[in-house]
């Protein structure tokens, strides 16, 4: 007896247990069930990673709309700006000071200042699944694609390698097999074994004992590329429509025998005589007796297919969570696009937490200590490294500056009644507090000096003059 008529039998007796309906693949229309207890490592073997990485290259490639998505992820994820506000003034301008010139200096290839290389190395980051940095003698970082990271040659299960990464009994990383390319033929060939020590790994990870990243534009990408196929034939067939069409007709002997291709074009005199007339883009149908052709035409691209790839595009921006709204402004109100702007900001903010990890943790564990002990800049008399590290960091995505402007109503009474601090909104835009109490104090003496009063610390007025 079928398994699915002794369910019946049971739930009509009332013998039927609860249980959750997503295990059960009874439904002829759901997907088959499978059961895998593999780390996300093993679901994605080194082939399919390689495969998977040049698949997403190609769409960057060659697809608009992954390529927006993509830079638009990038203009809000890849921002960050140092601070320093340590009660110290001294040493945070000195701190500041080291920390600027190294973000212009530290591309081991010289070809970009920080900015741009924290752009390059998001971008790997997204597209590739993760993005290795290895930290060189003289303070410079290099960075190493995904793909160049590969299990050396002649390696044992027991060795515990994983995808380039050798890990120990916890799953912590201890060293990377680093691969590189050959210019002759682009393959990769086995270069060297680093330590752990001396690399940074950042990634997309959705489960704890993940050693390699994977990119979450994954689930999007054959979306993508059906929706580029998708389009081109749109454009095709409104190419197509908007041909002119010229049928001529040949009578004469109706014993000849019929082409075996009516619809050819047919390069005679005819066809010649009309290009020259029309243009090389007519279309031209030459037809024997008895022979007939008719054009597709529609309402083309028609309003449901117009919908439908709203949708699709919906669907692929959610992959990397970038609303909607960002690419059709039109599809937005005033207030669901406030809503939106925030949330998003909130997922860019987990998105850049990693990155601000490893950037705190470089100053803290790698160019401070550097800095000391070249005497490029002392501590505060009795202070460590641990304790001016409360002091400074990395301050990522904030609210665009026109947002405080528009809201600066609401966040004065917000401030007043007590229901955020000042130093906590001037962060959320981005801002250092104690930098831009500095720039405040600083304008309101240079003010004064002139004679001019600024408004600062005043009540505002309810008059409006009239």
């Amino acid at each position: 007896m079928a398994q699915s008529t002794i369910n019946k039998i049971m739930a009509v007796l009332g013998l039927t247990r609860l249980k959750y309906r997503a295990v059960e693949s009874d439904d002829t229309t759901a997907r088959p069930i499978y059961i895998s207890h593999k780390s996300e490592d093993k679901e994605l073997t080194p082939a399919e990673r390689s495969k998977l990485v040049s698949v997403a290259r190609d769409i960057e490639r060659n697809f608009s709309l992954a390529g927006y998505a993509i830079r638009k992820h990038l203009q809000s994820v890849a921002y960050y700006q140092f601070y320093c506000d340590s009660p110290d003034t001294d040493f945070n301008d000195r701190l500041t000071y080291l920390v600027k010139r190294w973000m212009d200096e530290c591309d081991i290839t010289d070809r970009h200042a920080f900015p741009e290389l924290i752009y390059i190395i998001e971008r790997l980051r997204l597209v590739d699944g993760d993005v290795a940095l290895l930290k060189t003698s003289d303070n410079k970082i290099q960075i190493l694609e995904g793909d160049r990271i590969k299990d050396p040659q002649m390696v044992t299960p027991d060795d515990h390698w994983t995808h380039g990464v050798k890990t120990d009994m916890v799953g912590r990383p201890t060293e990377y097999a680093i691969w590189d390319r050959n210019t002759n033929g682009g393959n990769l060939v086995y270069q060297t074994t680093v330590s752990a020590d001396d690399i940074d790994l950042l990634g997309y990870f959705t489960r704890a004992d993940q050693v390699r990243g994977v990119s979450p534009l994954a689930p999007a990408l054959r979306m993508f590329s059906m929706l580029e196929d998708a389009l081109n034939l749109a454009l095709s067939k409104a190419k197509i429509e908007q041909s002119i069409g010229l049928v001529t007709r040949l009578i004469g002997d109706s014993t000849l025998a019929p082409s075996p291709q009516p619809l050819a074009v047919r390069e005679d005199g005819i066809d010649r005589a009309a290009r020259e007339t029309f243009g090389k883009g007519i279309l031209h149908l030459s037809l024997r007796d008895g022979e007939d052709a008719q054009l597709l035409s529609s309402n083309n691209p028609s309003s449901n297919f117009l919908q439908f790839c709203e949708q699709v595009i919906r669907l692929v921006l959610a992959s990397i969570d970038v609303p909607y709204s960002f690419y059709d402004g039109s599809a937005q109100t005033f207030f669901s696009g406030r809503g939106e702007l925030e949330q998003y900001i909130d997922s860019v903010e987990h998105k850049q937490a990693p990155t601000i990890r490893m950037l705190d943790r470089w100053i803290t564990r790698w160019l401070l200590p550097n800095w000391i002990l070249s005497g490029a800049i002392t501590l505060p008399p009795g202070a460590t490294v641990t304790d001016v590290s409360r002091y400074y960091g990395w301050s990522g995505a904030g609210l665009p500056t026109w947002r405080l402007i528009e809201y600066g109503k609401d966040a004065g009474s917000a401030i007043s009644l007590g229901l955020i601090s000042p130093k906590e909104l001037v962060s959320s835009y981005g801002f250092n507090p104690r930098k831009n109490l500095e720039d405040v104090a600083e304008y309101v003496a240079m003010a004064k000096d002139l004679g001019i009063e600024l408004p600062y610390g005043q009540k505002p007025s309810t008059n409006i003059g009239l």
